[in-house]
């Protein structure tokens, strides 16, 4: 499926209103029981989970290493257009997590860096299980990287405490402008009108399913006209026929979400104070989840013995799932010769919806050399690098002028879900995991029969609330 000029414009009206929704939150990378991030191939038994944006509080504002340490003087000349100058004979450390595929993906990025920047040495050194926590860790300690990866909870935590560092300076430097990224990726990032990370990629989610289950069941595969009555339908024709599950969704914030918008819910007002998970938008979406569960149309990725639903759809236990574009390296990498295909998310009773993931490319504001580091994350994050990521089908470039680029069918079906006139992106404020873990934990609920749907949600809204006002008092 090609993207055309008039999905661009309405990608950018839907993303350029979403951005008015950010500005906090986030997720981690991988453990054995917290799932890795939604824009890699994630490993076989962990679910890929997304991230959001930073908190709007009030910042120190640092530009340079601080007076501590002494920043090597930039003596390297700019090679190129974009290109700034550089501390000689700099080395940086760069993290981040992700699995062998995303590692592979940063290594050719360094490679291209160094093609433009022959005198930083760059140690990539990822981490891919406990990012959270070991890069806070390091932070404390003084051994962090100088550039790393930054989602919604790293930027609440280190940007206010003044550990990350602005780059508007060297963005001006280096020609970069705010408006060259997707609108509603950068304010993510930003606090106080400055830049303390540049958004790496995004993504959203579609409908993944196995064309071979929908002829097992004798019913057509989905199309972008689908409604939520075509999906919980078929599903239940795909389990009737005892070969395959009919449509997997575990108890997730996140899979849950575009049933919540498309119902014309959301997990907070847009202003971030007031928990919203206790409407009638919100538990219908619930309830018709449930019915779905009850009836058999819906399973886990446990009930059917898979890790996560993506990984279900590769060894064909499932029908269909929501999952994200990391499904199209995952599945040539670890399933190439199963046939699966995606569409568009189904249509809600109030519209179209999905939700919008990113993470950002940030720098240690001790780092030594802070001009080096800067210059990987503009990089890393700038038209070039972006354009030859999305060749991969790894994430979708954060460039608003390459929206256009994806070109795998699969690929360019998910990732329509941005232009959705319902899709958020997964921001609620600077305890936006506070009130997603409320929302997976109501649904764990449900699902385990321990409470209804009004009992369930109606403890998810004080949860979600206390969060809020909390996020509020600080």
């Amino acid at each position: 499926m090609k993207k055309t000029k008039s999905l661009y414009a309405l990608a950018m009206s839907v993303l350029t209103a979403a951005a008015l929704l950010l500005t906090a939150c986030g997720g981690g990378a991988a453990t054995a029981t917290t799932a890795p991030q939604p824009t890699q191939a994630p490993a076989a038994t962990t679910a890929p989970q997304p991230t959001q944006a930073p908190a709007a509080t009030t910042a120190p504002q640092p530009t340079q290493a601080p007076a501590a340490t002494t920043a090597p003087q930039a003596t390297t000349a700019p090679a190129a257009e974009g290109v700034i100058e550089v501390e000689a004979g700099a080395t940086i450390v760069f993290s981040g997590w992700g699995d062998e595929t995303e590692q592979k993906i940063y290594r050719d990025s360094i490679t291209r860096f160094n093609a433009l920047y022959p005198g930083v040495t760059v140690d990539y050194q990822p981490i891919p299980a406990d990012f959270q926590t070991k890069l806070k860790a390091a932070m404390a300690g003084g051994t962090a990287a100088d550039v790393f990866y930054v989602d919604d909870q790293l930027m609440t935590a280190f940007a206010p405490t003044g550990q990350l560092l602005p780059l508007d300076d060297f963005m001006a430097e280096a020609g970069v402008s705010r408006d060259d990224f997707l609108p509603a990726l950068l304010s993510v990032f930003t606090l106080d009108s400055q830049t303390y990370a540049l958004p790496k990629d995004w993504g959203t989610l579609g409908l993944v399913y196995l064309p071979e289950a929908f002829e097992a069941a004798g019913i057509e595969a989905p199309t972008a006209d689908w409604t939520w009555d075509d999906l919980k339908a078929a599903a239940q024709a795909v389990a009737d026929t005892g070969q395959y599950a009919g449509f997997c969704q575990n108890a997730d914030w996140a899979r849950f979400a575009p049933f919540a918008f498309g119902n014309g819910g959301a997990y907070a007002t847009d202003d971030y104070t007031t928990a919203m998970l206790d409407t009638p938008e919100i538990k219908q979406a619930a309830t018709f989840i449930l019915d779905m569960k009850e009836s058999g149309a819906l399973s886990t990725a446990a009930d059917v013995g898979a890790g996560w639903c993506g990984e279900a759809i590769g060894k064909k236990l499932v029908g269909m799932t929501y999952e994200g574009g990391w499904m199209v390296n995952f599945m040539r990498q670890d399933y190439a010769d199963v046939e699966w295909k995606a569409v568009s998310l189904p249509t809600g009773p109030k519209g179209k919806a999905d939700v919008i993931f990113t993470n950002g490319i940030g720098v240690n504001a001790a780092t030594k050399y802070p001009r080096a580091s800067a210059a990987l994350a503009m990089f890393i994050t700038g038209a070039e690098n972006q354009r030859e990521i999305v060749s991969t089908g790894f994430a979708y470039s954060t460039q608003k002028d390459q929206i256009d680029l994806v070109v795998d069918p699969n690929d360019a079906a998910i990732a329509q879900g941005g232009t959705f006139p319902l899709t958020r992106v997964a921001y609620w404020g600077p305890n936006t995991g506070a009130v997603n873990t409320a929302v997976s934990q109501a649904l764990e609920r449900i699902y385990l029969g321990d409470q209804t749907v009004d009992e369930s949600f109606a403890q998810a809204q004080e949860e979600a609330q206390a969060a809020l006002d909390s996020a509020q008092a600080q």
